[in-house]
């Protein structure tokens, strides 16, 4: 996965693109407006300069699906730096799963664990503190090697025994509200296992 950030009024004209936010670089290598980064000769990211001078962009902060023809402008710019084009996003990251399951965290009497179903009998296993949480409801959560919108990566994992699979996200980590003491629960639309950004009905 990577992701495009780009946020005129804070960082000026530069399109980020992150493929590794893990990593900081170690090295630059600029031909024109292209800076690529790397970390021990791997790439991690590359800066565009000047990059409204080839789009308008009006977006602030992280572009979670870009359009085919905007991933043609970027990738013209870096396969002339000498760069492999990136591929068209066809995944957000972020996906809706159906709570099927609530159950008492034994270790944090805050804490539930929750049961997702994600369609095709994928059912995925996390826990949280939100408190608005019901079976049969849908939420929005970001999956395994998800690059969030605060560029941090979501990894699957296991917190003192129990899966934590999956991200169960706020509407403000979503950047769609500013309520961030609540899950986010999607009212009408989408079906488990959907795509949030690309493939609610």
């Amino acid at each position: 996965m990577y992701r495009l950030f780009y946020n005129y009024k804070v960082t000026g004209d530069v399109l980020y693109i992150v493929l590794d936010p893990l990593s900081y670089p170690d090295q630059v290598e600029k031909k024109g407006n292209v800076a690529a980064l790397y970390k021990e000769k791997k790439l991690i990211g590359v800066n565009l300069f000047s990059f409204g001078e080839l789009v308008k962009l009006h977006t602030e902060g992280m572009i979670v699906t870009p359009e085919d023809k905007l991933i043609d402008v970027i990738n013209s710019e870096l396969q002339n730096a000498g760069l492999a084009p990136l591929p068209y996003t066809r995944d957000s990251g972020y996906h809706v799963g159906k709570i099927v399951s609530l159950e008492e965290h034994p270790l944090d009497e805050k804490a539930q664990i929750v049961h997702l179903d994600f369609g095709e009998g994928k059912v995925l296993e996390t826990t949280s503190h939100y408190p608005n949480l019901a079976v049969g409801a849908l939420l929005v959560c970001a999956l395994d090697g998800t690059i969030k919108y605060d560029g941090t990566l979501f990894r699957a994992g296991t917190i003192r025994n129990i899966g934590h699979q999956a991200d169960i996200c706020s509407e403000k980590e979503l950047r769609i509200g500013e309520d961030f003491k609540q899950a986010f629960v999607v009212k009408e639309g989408y079906a488990a296992g959907d795509d949030f950004y690309l493939g609610g009905k």
